[in-house]
């Protein structure tokens, strides 16, 4: 039996250790040996890894090779092979630590020979060091850190450390996204730089590898274009991560004390730090929540400062005097908690993939008090990614008037329409959607997809076809009723979100929904009035959105169910119909925004007297 997540994971000195003893039966390392079209280099790399002088590890070969490497017919280690397609290092680095089973993995190339005392010395090494993700061997100290920033031309730590240098713990290299697949050279420095980034490297002063010069696999030009593409996201993550350096260098001196007279009932002023202007999604729930806090009897402070195209009715909560001796709740991606110097700051986030960036759990973990997520999903991001305060739910609602029940009238014969609005970037799933509709009707049946790009880049590819109906445009209130009038069922075939606000709105105007039965939509999925989508756990593995690459655990939507959902409510309209009324019915009676915001005045009730919820 494998060893499970649980008897892998780095952590303190006692979990380590037993790892002697729980992983009896997996090869305490995987030692993972890529190769493509380099026959007499696989052979001298192998036969230097099969004169080790220590035991317990197993070989996973990557081979993408034509025709195949040969392999010897008996070893006195467990072998397997398995196939790279010849997509790049990234692809077949991911598919070598896919297979890898022991808690520790190393790697050798085919232009790499190790030392007989290589894999004994590292393990012995990082073992030493029980905070360490990682150990690599004798290298220039130069690529063990930053010499020159990324704006400069620098690169990250370890970027440069070769592949055959280097042992870590698996879970280690899965909680930092794992290769990027999508990398063709470069994917290896690209994971150690992350590991470092958040981690701890063991160093060996001794050299354990040998590499032999060996024709390069890709040309210069997909070198270079490799590398563009890393300095676009190192340059925003150093931005990030400076901001985050500024904010905390500033924020304990100007930190304002908690005024309790500020938050003693039935007086309750909060500081609320959010986006007001649309076409943010946070401008829409803040739209929603402060009336809803208000309507409470909560006192909203705004700041003085709001977004441009701030309407009216939100502006009039726009503070006279400086509110940071309230309770503060920060609803906004463009700061961070440190930005605000109120003593108590709640901060509300979400994430659509599992790895938290490292500089954001730092700033976490120094300004704020207390978490909240939209979603059950995101509480466990928070807790692997290493966020120390309490981390609690804090669901969107939706307002029942302003989302009324619709009336949809259809003559027979009239075409059923599927549709979906949102940002379509990657993770929203859009390309499953518009893969199962095609494969499951045909071009004489009576359907349609409407799909809405409402704002940003377009990361989906929208096919010439009459059946799919496509417009890119902002949809207010109005617009999305107008939307939502038009459909017979709503789809969020997504990867990762935070909650998908959208989901609740169309069920409020009565329509089935099908949506991926994980994080967000998971929270408000229903199987008497909803369709949940099957799906399983892939990896984000570096996909580009919101502006940098995305690391972590997210769904995969099951496109053969997909079909069938499509497939069912098209051939049972009456039903369906008839669940979107009961689901609107649920939304009005346990989604309402005033059920949200009694949950912020309990909180906060208890934040005020100095103690978080989970130690109520």
């Amino acid at each position: 039996m494998a060893p499970t997540d649980a008897h892998v994971c780095p952590g303190p000195t006692w979990l380590r250790c037993s790892l002697w003893k729980e992983a009896v039966e997996t090869p305490f390392t995987s030692i993972v040996l890529c190769t493509r079209d380099r026959p007499a280099g696989f052979q001298r790399a192998l036969a230097s890894v099969l004169a080790q002088d220590t035991g317990n590890f197993d070989i996973v070969v990557v081979d993408g090779s034509h025709p195949p490497v040969e392999l010897p017919a008996h070893t006195r280690v467990p072998l397997c092979r398995i196939g790279a397609e010849r997509n790049g290092e990234g692809a077949a680095r991911a598919a070598g630590l896919a297979q890898a089973r022991g808690p520790l993995v190393a790697w050798c190339d085919d232009d790499a020979e190790w030392t007989p005392d290589h894999l004994r010395l590292l393990r012995e090494a990082l073992l030493a060091r029980p905070d360490a993700d990682m150990a690599c061997g004798w290298s220039n100290p130069a690529t063990l850190r930053r010499s020159r920033s990324v704006w400069e031309g620098g690169e990250p730590p370890c970027f440069r450390l070769p592949a055959a240098d280097v042992l870590h713990w698996a879970a280690a290299a899965r909680r930092a996204g794992g290769f990027d697949p999508q990398l063709p050279v470069f994917a290896a420095g690209d994971l150690w730089s992350r590991i470092a980034e958040s981690g701890r490297v063991a160093t060996l002063r001794q050299r354990v590898t040998m590499t032999r010069r060996a024709a390069p696999l890709v040309t210069q030009d997909v070198r270079a274009e490799a590398l563009a593409r890393l300095r676009r996201d190192w340059n925003v993550v150093a931005q990030k991560a400076q901001g985050v350096r500024r904010r905390l260098r500033a924020h304990v001196p100007a930190r304002v004390q908690f005024n309790p007279a500020t938050w003693t009932p039935p007086r309750r002023e909060l500081h609320l730090q959010t986006i007001t202007a649309l076409p943010s999604s946070y401008a829409v729930v803040c739209h929603a929540l402060v009336p809803a806090l208000a309507a409470c009897g909560v006192q909203v402070r705004l700041g003085e400062k709001l977004d441009a195209g701030t309407p009216p009715e939100i502006a009039r909560y726009a503070a006279s005097v400086d509110p940071q001796e309230r309770l503060t709740l920060l609803f906004d991606y463009r700061t961070g908690p440190a930005a605000l110097r109120g003593e108590r700051v709640v901060c509300y986030t979400m994430w659509a993939s599992g790895r938290v960036p490292p500089e954001q759990v730092a700033e976490i973990n120094r300004a704020a008090c207390m978490v909240y997520v939209p979603c059950h999903e995101n509480v466990r991001f928070a807790e692997e990614s290493g966020v120390e305060p309490p981390v609690r739910v804090l669901h969107h609602g939706v307002d029942g008037a302003q989302f009324p029940v619709l009336e949809r009238p259809r003559r027979p014969g009239d075409p059923f329409t599927f549709g979906s609005t949102s940002v379509f970037n990657f993770g929203k799933g859009i390309d499953v959607l518009v893969r199962a509709f095609l494969a499951e009707f045909g071009p004489r049946e009576p359907v349609r997809l409407r799909l809405n790009h409402s704002h940003g880049v377009l990361a989906v590819d929208i096919p010439d076809d009459p059946r799919i109906h496509y417009t890119n445009t902002f949809l207010d209130r109005q617009g999305l009723l107008q939307f939502f009038g038009g459909l017979d069922a709503y789809v969020l075939p997504t990867r990762g979100e935070g909650f998908s606000l959208t989901g609740l709105e169309a069920m409020a105007t009565g329509l089935p929904l099908i949506a991926t039965n994980w994080s967000g939509p998971a929270e408000y999925l229903d199987p008497d009035d909803s369709y949940p989508l099957r799906f399983h756990l892939g990896q984000a593995a570096g996909k580009w959105m919101h502006g940098q690459r995305m690391w972590g655990d997210w769904a995969e939507p099951d496109i053969d169910h997909l079909r069938e959902l499509l497939r069912w409510l098209f051939e049972h309209r009456d039903e369906a119909a008839q669940a979107g009324l009961r689901a609107a019915a649920r939304m009005r009676r346990d989604w309402t925004w005033e059920r949200v915001a009694r949950q912020v005045i309990g909180d906060f009730d208890l934040l005020a007297r100095g103690i978080t919820p989970q130690e109520y």
